[in-house]
Formats: structure tokens, C-alpha cells, sequence
């Protein structure tokens, strides 16, 4: 095998540069379309989802790996690379230019942990859970924006340069103290038994939220080893406030990122059961 390939670059050191590169972008081009064909034929079998997205990464290594040993062949021991990359330096420049500052940012996320698979983040206006983290994107499951980033899933796929860390506010929900304080207003007319209403939102909320403040506050001594941070009241509370003819009164508390939806949905729905 080494004489063969010794001979078969032998071979081609007497080709012009010219016809290295056609051949060169050919197989390249081969290549992809031969990844692409399998891939569309994998989509189509009755294989597990995660038995085909492994096949795909197995399969797409092995082309690759073949083409990068013809490719070798092709230019070894040559000085027409030489001639080549002088040609496309400048060009190869300007493209690698994203592509090292995604890698870059590839690198800051898995070092410093700033989110992993399965984390609800929001880089910008996306916002979503993070589904994979690959070398140059990073891939998440949208949410809607509703009540800034607790909406549920759109179903919607959304690519991420990893090089938006590095530029961007990053946000995440799941970090080591994996709780945010909600709130939810009640909007009452003056002539309202406020007080009566009141008291069925508490009720709504002892009943539905329970008593969290032992569970809060473990997370909360976990986190502050990390972070300066600190709360005195971690139970739910009530606020009222009064504009013009209009009393709101907003139940605030502390949930978990990916609850607030369907705590929200059974609060309200008691408090009208209650007061219909």
C-alpha cells in the first residue's frame, strides 16, 4: 500500500497545477454529493433517529478520511501546494476568519461552561433549548418569546454562530442557581373586592406552587459558592398597586425556567373558577 501510493505520487508530480486544482475541486465536489446521496437514503430507512444520525457521522468520516488520502496523494511531495496556497492565502484568510472565531467560541463554551445540551438560552433575540454544540454552531430548539423567554417550543430549528458568544449577551436559565422571579398581574376595576381576590390568588398559589423555599434556598447556598447571590424572601408574594381607576395586583415567585407556562395557565384558570 505505501509503494502504491509512493508510485501514484510519483505519478502525478509531473501534472500541472492547473489540473491538480480541477481535480482537487472535483473530488471535493464528488465527495459532498456522495455524502449528501447517502444521507438522503439514510432519512428514508426504518432506522432509529439515533442509529441514522450515527451512520451519518461514521459514514461522512470514512468519505472524508478517503478523500483526504487522495487529496494527499494528489499534492505530495509536490511544490505546486506551495504555488497553490500562495494563490488562494489571501482569500483563505478572509474566509477562516469566521470560521476561528467560531471555533474560538466553541472552545469558551465547553471550557467556562456556559451552557450545555439541554439548557434554555437566549444569544440575542433567539431564544431556545440548546439541542447540540457542534465546532462552529451551535444548534437550539426555538421558544416563543411570550413573557420574555418561557413561551414552549415552536418546533423551529435555529443555527447559532459560535462566535456570538464572544460578541452577544449570553442568557441562561439553567445555570447553578436555576431559578427566576415571575410575576403575573391581575387587573381589577376600583368598585372590586380586591381583597377577596386577593385572597384566592394566594390560595391559588399555596395550592399550586406549594412551599419551594426549602428547595430554593439549597439551590441559592449552592449558588452563592460561586456567585455573590443573595435573596431574604424566596416565598411568593403579593403585590397591589393602583392607577387611575385600575388595581393590579401582581403575584410575584420563583420558578424554575421551563415551568412557568403551565404554572401561569393554572393559576389563572383557578382564580376564575373561583371568582365566575
Amino acid at each position: 500500500m505505501k509503494n502504491f501510493f509512493l508510485q501514484a505520487a510519483a505519478d502525478l508530480s509531473n501534472v500541472s497545477i492547473l489540473t491538480k486544482v480541477i481535480a482537487t475541486l472535483a473530488i471535493l465536489f464528488f465527495s459532498n454529493i456522495l455524502i449528501k446521496f447517502w444521507n438522503r437514503n439514510l432519512d428514508k430507512s426504518a432506522l432509529k433517529p439515533s442509529t441514522i444520525m450515527k451512520t451519518k457521522q461514521n459514514y461522512s468520516l470514512v468519505v472524508k478520511t478517503i478523500t483526504g488520502v487522495i487529496l494527499l496523494t494528489i499534492w505530495y511531495n509536490s511544490k505546486d501546494i506551495l504555488t497553490f496556497l500562495g494563490l488562494f492565502s489571501a482569500g483563505l484568510a478572509f474566509a477562516l476568519r469566521d470560521v476561528v472565531a467560531n471555533f474560538l467560541g466553541w472552545t469558551v463554551i465547553n471550557s467556562k461552561k456556559v451552557f450545555k445540551v439541554g439548557d434554555r438560552i437566549k444569544i440575542e433575540d433567539n431564544v431556545g433549548d440548546v439541542l447540540k454544540i457542534d465546532w462552529f454552531h451551535t444548534t437550539i430548539l426555538e421558544s416563543k418569546k411570550e413573557h420574555s423567554y418561557y413561551g414552549q417550543s415552536t418546533g423551529r430549528y435555529i443555527h447559532i454562530p459560535n462566535v456570538k458568544i464572544l460578541t452577544q449577551d449570553v442568557v441562561n436559565e439553567n445555570t447553578t442557581f436555576p431559578y427566576t422571579w415571575n410575576e403575573i398581574p391581575f387587573s381589577l376595576s376600583s368598585e372590586s373586592d380586591w381583597k377577596k381576590s386577593k385572597e384566592i390568588i394566594q390560595e391559588a398559589a399555596d395550592k399550586i406552587l406549594g412551599n419551594k423555599v426549602a428547595e430554593v434556598t439549597e439551590a441559592l447556598e449552592n449558588a452563592s459558592k460561586e456567585y455573590p447571590i443573595y435573596y431574604t424572601n424566596l416565598g411568593h408574594t403579593i403585590y397591589t398597586s393602583m392607577d387611575k381607576d385600575t388595581i393590579t395586583l401582581t403575584l410575584r415567585f420563583m420558578c424554575k425556567s421551563k415551568n412557568f407556562r403551565n404554572i401561569e395557565h393554572s393559576i389563572v384558570e383557578y382564580y376564575l373558577q373561583m371568582t365566575k
